[in-house]
C-alpha cells in the first residue's frame, strides 16, 4: 500500500517505521529540513502514571490506558532504535516530591489499578535523591522512564531512510484522501493519507474540510549544564520538572503559553523556570544555563488526541499535546491498524469528535 505520511516529527516517523516495517511503500513530508517543533523541544519523560498522580482527571481514563501501553511499547522501540544507549532511554521511574491529601488519593486510585507507586518519607526521598532540598512531607516514587528526543529524532530519521523511506522536504498546499498537492504544484497520488503534523495539523486538515479546533500551546525550557549523577530519576513536581540527560546536564520545563505561534523568547519566564528548579535542587544555584528553547506543543480543543481513519484514504494522528514522545509507540501501532483496517476497542476511543452543534457525518465538510 503507498502510503503519505505529512509530518516529520517523532509521530509521523514512527508511523512511517511501523507501516514500512509491516511492508508498506511510505513517503514522509514536512515542509521544515528537520523537526524542530514539539518532538525536538521535548523534555522526553515517559511518564503516564505521573500525569495521572498530578492530574487526577487522567486516571483510569482512556488517555492513562493510552499511556500504559505505549511505556510498554518504548522497550521494543529503543532496541529498534539501536538499544537504550542510543537514546539515553531509562526506565528508572521518577519521583514527585510532594505530599498532599489530593496526591496521596490519586497514587492510592493507582495503586489499586496495580501501579506499583510507592509512598518515601523525608529520609527515604533523600537517599533516592540527594541533591534535592529537604521535602519534609515525603514523596512518591512512580514507575516510568524517559528518553532523549533528539536523539531519537534523529536515529528514526536514520533508520526510515535506511529501510526506504521516502523522507522530502515539501509544503503540503492540498490535502485529500488519497491526494496530497504540493506548493511546487505537484499532485502526489496513494491509497492512504496519514496527516500527523503536530500544531500545523489544524490548518492542514482544514484543506480537507476538517475543523480541528485546535491551537498551539507554547512552551519554554531550558538546560543547565552540570556533571551526569546530580540527579538519578527525572524529578516531576507540580509545574516544574527537571530531567537527567547523560553527558546534557539536566533539562528543565516547561512553561505552558497560549500564544498562537509566537516562538519568541520570554526571558522572564526562563528566569522563572530556573528558579523553580534552583529552589527544588540547590546545587543548580550555580550552574550555567547551557540552552534554551521554545516548543509548541499540538492541542485541541478537547485536551485528546485523535487517532482516527476519518474517510477512505485519511487518516489523523495528532493532538498528543503535553504527551508525544511517550504516545510515539502506541500511535504507530495504532496508525498501521486504522491503515490496514484492523479494530481496536481503545483506539476506537480517539475518534474526531463532533463539535456541539454539527452532525458527525459533516465532519468532513
Amino acid at each position: 500500500m503507498r502510503v503519505h505520511i505529512v509530518g516529520g516529527g517523532l509521530i509521523g516517523l514512527s508511523c512511517a517505521w511501523r507501516l514500512r516495517s509491516a511492508g508498506h511503500q511510505v513517503t514522509v513530508l514536512d515542509a521544515a529540513p528537520q523537526a524542530r517543533a514539539a518532538s525536538w523541544a521535548a523534555g522526553g519523560m515517559l511518564a503516564p502514571h505521573h500525569e495521572a498522580l498530578n492530574h487526577p482527571e487522567h486516571h483510569d481514563h482512556e488517555l492513562w490506558r493510552l499511556g500504559c501501553r505505549s511505556l510498554a511499547r518504548w522497550r521494543d522501540l529503543a532496541a529498534e532504535l539501536g538499544g537504550s544507549a542510543q537514546i539515553d532511554h531509562r526506565e528508572g521511574g521518577g519521583v514527585v516530591p510532594l505530599r498532599s491529601p489530593a496526591v496521596d488519593a490519586s497514587a492510592a486510585r493507582l495503586a489499586a489499578a496495580g501501579v506499583a507507586v510507592r509512598a518515601l518519607t523525608a529520609a527515604e526521598l533523600a537517599d533516592r535523591e540527594p541533591a534535592l532540598a529537604a521535602v519534609p512531607g515525603g514523596g512518591w516514587w512512580l514507575p516510568g522512564g524517559q528518553v532523549d528526543p533528539r536523539r531519537c529524532l534523529e536515529r528514526l530519521a536514520a533508520l526510515c531512510v535506511a529501510q526506504g523511506v521516502a523522507v522530502r522536504q515539501a509544503a503540503v498546499h492540498g490535502l485529500q484522501p488519497g491526494r496530497v498537492a504540493l506548493a511546487d504544484g505537484t499532485s502526489l497520488e496513494s491509497d492512504q493519507v496519514v496527516l500527523a503534523s503536530g500544531a500545523w495539523t489544524p490548518a492542514l486538515a482544514a484543506l480537507a474540510g476538517i475543523d480541528l479546533h485546535g491551537e498551539p500551546v507554547k512552551g519554554q525550557m531550558l538546560r543547565f549544564a552540570v556533571p551526569d549523577g546530580l540527579l538519578a530519576h527525572f524529578v516531576h513536581a507540580p509545574g516544574t520538572y527537571l530531567i537527567p540527560r547523560a553527558g546534557q546536564g539536566v533539562v528543565v520545563g516547561a512553561t505552558m503559553v497560549q500564544a498562537g505561534f509566537d516562538q519568541r523568547d520570554d526571558p522572564a519566564a526562563i528566569a522563572r523556570l530556573a528558579a523553580g528548579a534552583q529552589a527544588l535542587v540547590p546545587a543548580l544555584a550555580g550552574a550555567a544555563i547551557a540552552e534554551r528553547w521554545t516548543g509548541l506543543r499540538p492541542r485541541l480543543r478537547h485536551g485528546r488526541p485523535v487517532l482516527a481513519r476519518l474517510a477512505p484514504g485519511l487518516v489523523l494522528a495528532t493532538g498528543h499535546f503535553r504527551n508525544g514522545i511517550l504516545l510515539a509507540p502506541a500511535t504507530a501501532d495504532a496508525v498501521l491498524g486504522l491503515v490496514e483496517g484492523r479494530p481496536d476497542a481503545l483506539i476506537d476511543c480517539f475518534a474526531m469528535p463532533a463539535e456541539p452543534g454539527v452532525a458527525p457525518e459533516r465532519i468532513m465538510g
